[in-house]
């Protein structure tokens, strides 16, 4: 009896462990410096996030709402990603991208060419969803 309620306290502690080592998800809509806000979704085995607000409206077309921005990141540990890719909308650009959960609603990412050294760290932010006007998909009001 004692050699069977040891084994269900370690199996038990090891599947806690386990399900503490998957990565965080950050669910949810985020406004990167102001001039993009994307929605968080699972795509296949990573995280991606998919153009719901943009700072210029003439960007705000039908190509690029919707459209995904961040694709590929994949987990590090409970809440960190790398090795994705960001599609800056203002430049056109696309780069690789990586990313760290500060708290529940700041998450810092660093945007760059190639060598992480040479980019820039981004940080993002929670927002509530269609909190900010000219939201992709609605008519100005009027």
């Amino acid at each position: 009896m004692r050699r069977l309620m040891l084994v269900v306290t370690v199996l038990a502690t090891a599947q806690f462990s386990i399900a503490g080592a998957e990565a965080a998800n950050p669910d949810g809509t985020w406004l990167v410096n102001q001039r993009v806000a994307f929605d968080v979704f699972q795509c296949r085995d990573a995280l991606c996030g998919r153009i719901v607000w943009l700072r210029n409206p003439a960007l705000r077309t039908a190509e690029m709402c919707g459209r995904t921005i961040v694709w590929g990141l994949t987990s590090d540990g409970p809440e960190q990603w790398s090795n994705g890719w960001f599609f800056d909308p203002e430049d056109g650009n696309t780069y690789n991208i990586s990313a760290q959960i500060e708290t529940n609603d700041r998450i810092s990412a660093r945007i760059y060419k190639g060598i992480s050294l040479f980019g820039r760290t981004e940080i993002m932010t929670r927002i509530a969803a269609r909190s900010l006007p000219g939201w992709c998909g609605t008519e100005p009001s009027g």
